[in-house]
Order: C-alpha cells, then sequence, then structure tokens
C-alpha cells in the first residue's frame, strides 16, 4: 500500500528544490510556476514505489491548494528555511497538519548552507519550541543543503524511520479519492487523479462523483504512471471515467462508492479553535470551511454556548452556502473571512436538514463520540436517530462497509431485527413497554373494547412505533382488526349481566331464523349497554358478517353449511329458487349467504347456478 508524505513550510524555503534533490522529480508542472519560482499548485513525486511525496503550495495566497495537497497524508515532512527561521505560512502548516489529524512530522532544516554554525544552532533550538508548543514536541530535525546536497543521507534514513510506522491498515471498506485535478486526454476522454483514502477500486466497477451524485463507469486506471486494474488505499491513481466531462469534475468533488456518503448544506458535526487563535467564535458566524480538496463558506451554529473560545471545542451546526458531501467524522479545516487566517478546525458527523437547539437532549449522546469503535458509533447512529435501520443506512451513516456493520448487528442481546431493519434492544423495550402500559389500562377501564389506535398506543415515531408493532404482531404478542389494537391474551370476559345482554341478542337473531336484521335495526332495539355486547360478540365471532349490514349467528351458518353439503350430495348445482325450498327466508337473505359461501370457498357462481367446490361430499 501506498504511504503519502506531504511537504509543507513557507514560500521559497525550498521544498520542490528538496523533492527534487530526494526524487529528481521537478513537482513545479506549471509554466507560470518555473517563470515565477513559486509553487501554486500542488505536485507529485515518487520517493519509491510505496511512498509518494506531495508538494504544496507556501504562499499565503494559496492556502486553498494547500490544504487540498495534506488532505490525503499520512506524515508531513515540515521545510524551514535556516535562514529565515518560522515564518508565517511555517505556522498555518503546520496548524492544518495538525487539525487534519497528521501526527508524524520530521523537518527539514533546508539553506543550512547559508549561515555559520552559532546561527544554525540558534534555528534549530527555535524551531525544537516551537514545534513543542504546536503539540509536536520532540520532532526531529534534519540540518540539509538542497541545492548543495548536504545532509540529504541523513535525512533520508529519518524519513525512512518515519515511514516505517505509518500504519496502512484501512479498515472502511468504500472506496474514496479526492479529486485534486481534472483533464482531458485525447482518444481516452476526461481523467482525475487523486490519492486513495480508503478501500479499492477496479476497472469497470462503477464509481460515484459526490457531491454531483452522478454516477460513472471506470475505463481505465493508472498509477505511477502504469496502467494497473485497480488502485487501492493509500494509491496515487488516475482514473479515465466514461461520459464524463472536465465541467463537471473538480477539485472539492470526490470519488467514492455508489451512495455511501452523506450529501446536505447543513451538517452535525463538532468545532474546535487553535489555543492561539486570537478571537472567539460567535453564535452565526460565517467561515471558510476546507472540506477534503474544496472551500465553501459556512455559517456556524453553536449548540453548547454563544460562543466558543481559543482552545475550546464544542458541538456545533454548519449550514453550508452550497451542497458538499462528507465521511463520518471527516476533519476540515477552518479559516477566518477576513483576513483568511487559520482559525481552527471540525469534524463533521451527519447531514441533517433539521436545525437543532441547544437543549435537544439527542446532542448528549454526541459527546466524545470521536475515537469511538464501530460497535459503540453503531449504537450512538441508533440512539441518536431514534429509528429502524437498514444495514445500509448505518453503513452511510457511519462511511464504513456493510460487511463490517453485518457480524456487529448479528448480537439479540444487543439490537432487536425484523425485516432486515434493526433498532437497539432498549429502544425496542421502551417502546414495548409503553404500548403494553397503554393497552393494559385500556383493557382494564374497558373489558369489551375493540382496542386502541396506533397514534393512542406510543408517543415513539412513525417509524419506530411501526417497526415494533409489525415485530410484536409477527411474535403473537399482540393482535389488531384494522387500526385497532389488543394484546393477543385478552378475552374481555362477560359479567353475568353482560351474558344476559348477549343471550337477549342470540335470541333475536334466533328468532329471526334465516332473516336476520340489519345493524342499524338492532341498535335501534338495543341500549347502549347492549350495543357494546353486540360490538363484543362480532368482535369474538359470535356473530359472522354475510354483507355490509347483516350479521348471522355462527350456528345459523353452520346449518346453512350443513344444508349446502347435503344438497350437493345429491345434485350438480343450485338455484336461489331451489334454496329457498331447503332454507325458509327470502332472496334478500339467500343471496348474500350464497355470497359469503362463495367467499367461504364453498360453491362457485355459474351464470344463475352454484356449483359445490369445498370440501369433499360423502
Amino acid at each position: 500500500m501506498q504511504k503519502v508524505i506531504g511537504l509543507a513550510g513557507h514560500i521559497d524555503h525550498g521544498k520542490t528544490a528538496l523533492v527534487k534533490a530526494l526524487t529528481g522529480v521537478d513537482t513545479d508542472r506549471l509554466e507560470e510556476e518555473k517563470r515565477r519560482g513559486v509553487t501554486i499548485d500542488i505536485g507529485i513525486a515518487f520517493y519509491n514505489d510505496d511512498v509518494t511525496f506531495i508538494d504544496v503550495p507556501g504562499h499565503e495566497k494559496f492556502v486553498k491548494n494547500m490544504v487540498t495537497g495534506v488532505s490525503t497524508v499520512d506524515a508531513a515532512l515540515l521545510v524551514i528555511a535556516a535562514d529565515d527561521g518560522v515564518m508565517p505560512q511555517t505556522r498555518e502548516h503546520l496548524d492544518i497538519l495538525s487539525i487534519l489529524g497528521v501526527q508524524k512530522i520530521l523537518v527539514a532544516l533546508n539553506k543550512s548552507d547559508l549561515v555559520d554554525p552559532e546561527w544554525l544552532e540558534l534555528v534549530t533550538e527555535e524551531t525544537a519550541a516551537f514545534l513543542s508548543d504546536r503539540g509536536y514536541p520532540g520532532t526531529e530535525i534534519i540540518p540539509v543543503s538542497a541545492t548543495k546536497m548536504i545532509g540529504l543521507g541523513e535525512l533520508k534514513n529519518a524519513l525512512d524511520k518515519m515511514i516505517a510506522t505509518i500504519k496502512t491498515q484501512d479498515h472502511h471498506g468504500v472506496f474514496r479519492l479526492p479529486i485534486d485535478r481534472v483533464f482531458s486526454v485525447k482518444g481516452f476522454g476526461t481523467v482525475v487523479t487523486g490519492t486513495v483514502l480508503s478501500h479499492e477500486l477496479h476497472k469497470s466497477q462503477n464509481v460515484e462523483l459526490f457531491p454531483q451524485q452522478l454516477v460513472f463507469p471506470v475505463r481505465g486506471l493508472q498509477s505511477h504512471h502504469h496502467d494497473v486494474n485497480k488502485i487501492k488505499f493509500g494509491d496515487r491513481g488516475a482514473i479515465n471515467l466514461g461520459g464524463a466531462s472536465v465541467e463537471e469534475l473538480g477539485r472539492g468533488a470526490f470519488l467514492g462508492s455508489p451512495g455511501m456518503f452523506q450529501t446536505g448544506t447543513s451538517w452535525l458535526g463538532e468545532i474546535s479553535l487553535l489555543p492561539h487563535w486570537k478571537r472567539e467564535v460567535k453564535e452565526a458566524d460565517r467561515v471558510h470551511i476546507h472540506v477534503g480538496t474544496g472551500k465553501r463558506e459556512a455559517r456556524i451554529h453553536l449548540l453548547e454556548g454563544n460562543q466558543c473560545k481559543p482552545g475550546e471545542h464544542m458541538l456545533a451546526q454548519f449550514f453550508f452556502e452550497d451542497v458538499i458531501s462528507a465521511g463520518f467524522n471527516e476533519a476540515v479545516v477552518i479559516r477566518f473571512l477576513s483576513p483568511q487566517e487559520t482559525m481552527g478546525g471540525a469534524n463533521l458527523y451527519w447531514a441533517i436538514d433539521k436545525r437543532f437547539k441547544k437543549a435537544d437532549s439527542r446532542l448528549s449522546k454526541l459527546k466524545n463520540i470521536r475515537g469511538k469503535g464501530l460497535d459503540e458509533l453503531i449504537l450512538i447512529a441508533l440512539d441518536f436517530f431514534q429509528e429502524p435501520m437498514s444495514r445500509r443506512d448505518l453503513a452511510r451513516l457511519l462511511s464504513v462497509a456493510e460487511s463490517k456493520i453485518h457480524p456487529i448487528l448479528d448480537s439479540p442481546e444487543r439490537f432487536v431485527s425484523y425485516h432486515e431493519r434493526f433498532l437497539k434492544v432498549s429502544t425496542f423495550h421502551a417502546v414495548f413497554d409503553e404500548i403494553k402500559g397503554n393497552l393494559d389500562q385500556y383493557h382494564k377501564n374497558q373489558p369489551l373494547g375493540k382496542g386502541l389506535a396506533r397514534d393512542q398506543l406510543s408517543t415513539s415515531s412513525k417509524d419506530t412505533k411501526e417497526f415494533v408493532l409489525a415485530k410484536l404482531l409477527s411474535d403473537g404478542v399482540i393482535k389488531n382488526q384494522g387500526d385497532l389494537w389488543q394484546l393477543a391474551g385478552h378475552q374481555g370476559n362477560l359479567d353475568q349481566n353482560d351474558e344476559l345482554s348477549r343471550q337477549s341478542i342470540i335470541d333475536i337473531f334466533e328468532r329471526s331464523a334465516f332473516s336476520p336484521p340489519s345493524l342499524s335495526e338492532l341498535n335501534e332495539q338495543l341500549d347502549a349497554s347492549s350495543q357494546t355486547i353486540l360490538k363484543w360478540m362480532i368482535q369474538h365471532g359470535d356473530l359472522i358478517r354475510i354483507d355490509k349490514d347483516h350479521y348471522m349467528l355462527q350456528t345459523q351458518l353452520d346449518v346453512f353449511h350443513a344444508e349446502l353439503k347435503k344438497w350437493f350430495s345429491n345434485n350438480s348445482e343450485l338455484t336461489i329458487a331451489q334454496l329457498r325450498e331447503i332454507i325458509p327466508s327470502t332472496r334478500k337473505y339467500l343471496l348474500p349467504m350464497l355470497n359469503y359461501a362463495e367467499r367461504k370457498g364453498l360453491v362457485t357462481r355459474d351464470g344463475d347456478v352454484r356449483r359445490w367446490t369445498g370440501e369433499a361430499l360423502a
């Protein structure tokens, strides 16, 4: 796997000359760079087959390009001219490296041939003190001269030792490459270059352009100027995209696994200010934020106070003027609008359209989120959003492959699953306890009631409530009739008076024989308490619906079924007139009874006759 070393430092301190001395490559590729002797854009050189140098601009005007270069590095070679010492861009470049989490630093004290030994010793001491103050104590400082080739052996030995300590293991499983160059090659089409930040990409796969959210096929790949079938974590890669135009792509965009990164204008995250920054950040301040290889203006909404002082950090929401895409916990650089100076950084968590209030209880779940393992992050995400999520949902929120999440979710003591979606066990049981408590109280107060509607069961979100209801229904814990819900074991016991009312209703149906009264007719005959018993009888199967407004006793339908079987044992078809001879009723009731038998699969209609299709006849 490739390891990437970024060269940083003040303008004219000799970064480009040092790269050329170490690799033989002049990274000033632009005509303007060669004419002015100033690095404007980033340059690439290969230290060896496994290590790439990225040379970044040292002039204050090109800090945006500098951030582009170091946004993908594993370690840095900070170049300081011995005759100048620490300069403004030395300080800012080191701040940016620190904000982006670059911990491994080596200093090349260049142009050491231009100063006497006493000055060189003084500059070395001042440089060591500066590095210690900025959080890099004990950094090795090597005096060199790129033009006289002095000290290069010692520098290479120190570089090799630092490179050997860089871990190259990729834990994400999701491809990502921030674009730092875009150009067109005659006969091939559009080509983009960048450093692979995670996982790998194969020729002929599809890749998505973010934030544009456009998907392109990969026609070809190069690494180290050689055609390859794949590029992997740490590689400098050139990708030939099918169907893409140069105008669609550009710095600030990146290529990634399709559908695996978040996109939006409002982001939840955490802001941190450099300890030596000179002013606090206040609510609604506007800043420049460097995201990956791009720069965007944003307004800050502080979530733990009305101001953030130098050296402090707090949760915040960032409202960008343009859509951006990013991965979970992505480190970004924040610069003051005017004058444009680096003031701190941030870690972006999730793109969320809702504007958060400082008092939102969910924000407490994000405290100390950085540094958590994937197991904990999955629990935090489910706890924060309080919604059932699929593996794909979680993978996208945490910027990791589904394969990394799958074994963690396969843990019934921590997660409840239903139809490939997941909730925390504690969230599921909290909602279940609320549903059960409401139903218990309802059954106690209204033992003959038909049940509670969805919106009466729980105060949880719609998706969470539906997930829990579906799981409980599948497990046989609850039951429903339409949108009314009951506990599965609830029967609604009738007391002595209720039983008398029930028997009086049965008597009405038995007296009417096969000409049952309609519901409206029944309700006119019954008082309020008896109407409740009527509903209970329908719910519990004493009365069976045969059409829109008519019900019959189950015992009556049993007689009807038996008479049909008896008739069809000796006959192949049945008419309404024939049915009237065996069932004492009229067409008004006999036709709904036949329709009921048809719905039950006992008979089929053939014109004006019915034929038997039920169970075998003796």
